[in-house]
């Protein structure tokens, strides 16, 4: 290879050969397996491919999105690989802790009492800026300089690898999924309502409760921008905490899952810099002695 791996593309491959193992291991050679694993090897040799062409002009942004397409993949896996593997649910353990916190139940129990159709408009839109402050971040990156851009995608797409592994270690539905009938006031409001259960049910993995991706990665998109784009940073802040609190809400998340988002973050944080700063000078050695 003429351009050594990003890390992201090092963390996304490690994860998919694990679980193409751990699938293989558990399942045999059932589709679940080789499709895990036909996804992973289809990831690894477009990695190479594009690396070959990194000379080419904007090759780098196709590469970039990649990270994009194959995140998607192992999330969206999550829903069949969790029942394929045997994997039971924490709900009960996540409600347990709750419970001990918050005098006997979760919040998104006693938030219903102010179920009504404004206040589900405003936090079902919080709970939506997610997805356009990932995608709008995101685009505006892969448009622009390479340097900002490889920082932002090897970031982010780095840290959604321990938030998708968190989704195996404590599988969970969540409060509205595991316990319906703690819930006495329907969810009711207008387009803006629709539209978020539409896309929440579409594109849910099922067990993708614990922790709080919506948690963890805005903290690592608002940690990004507080130094790549402080005005964003500013602007979306006070959009983060509605979003946090829309979680509940929504009754999507038992807090246990918030204070895991956070503590992805804070680890996050921690490790990636040092991972960054092993990476980085080898990556740059090969390339620069690469023949191009």
């Amino acid at each position: 290879m003429s351009e050594r791996p990003y890390l992201h593309e090092v963390l996304l491959a490690a994860l998919g050969v694990m679980l193409s193992g751990v699938l293989l291991f558990e399942t045999g050679a059932s589709a679940g397996s080789f499709r895990m694993l036909g996804a992973t090897g289809l990831f690894i040799l477009t990695v190479a491919v594009l690396a070959r062409l990194d000379g080419w002009a904007q090759v780098f942004r196709v590469r970039l999105l990649l990270a994009y397409v194959a995140t998607f993949f192992f999330y969206a896996s999550v829903k069949d690989a969790v029942p394929a593997l045997g994997l039971g649910t924490w709900d009960a353990w996540l409600f347990g802790v709750d419970a001990r916190v918050f005098g006997g139940t979760t919040p998104a129990v006693w938030l219903q009492r102010w179920s009504v159709p404004w206040v589900n408009e405003v936090f079902s839109a919080a709970y939506l800026s997610f997805h356009v402050y990932l995608h709008l971040a995101m685009l505006w990156a892969v448009v622009g300089p390479r340097e900002k851009a490889e920082a932002f995608f090897g970031q982010v797409f780095s840290a959604y690898v321990p938030g998708i592994v968190g989704y195996y270690l404590v599988p969970a539905m969540g409060p509205v999924a595991a316990y319906p009938e703690l819930f006495t006031v329907p969810i009711e409001g207008g387009w803006v309502t629709r539209l978020n259960a539409l896309v929440v049910e579409s594109g849910s993995s099922t067990y993708d409760a614990f922790p709080s991706l919506h948690v963890f990665i805005t903290l690592v998109l608002l940690g990004h921008d507080a130094r790549a784009n402080p005005r964003r940073f500013r602007w979306m802040v006070p959009v983060a905490v509605l979003l946090c609190v829309s979680t509940l809400v929504l009754r999507y998340h038992y807090a246990v899952d918030l204070l895991a988002g956070g503590v992805w973050f804070l680890g996050f944080r921690a490790l990636y810099p040092r991972l960054v700063a092993r990476w980085g000078p080898m990556r740059r050695a090969v390339t620069v002695s690469a023949p191009r």
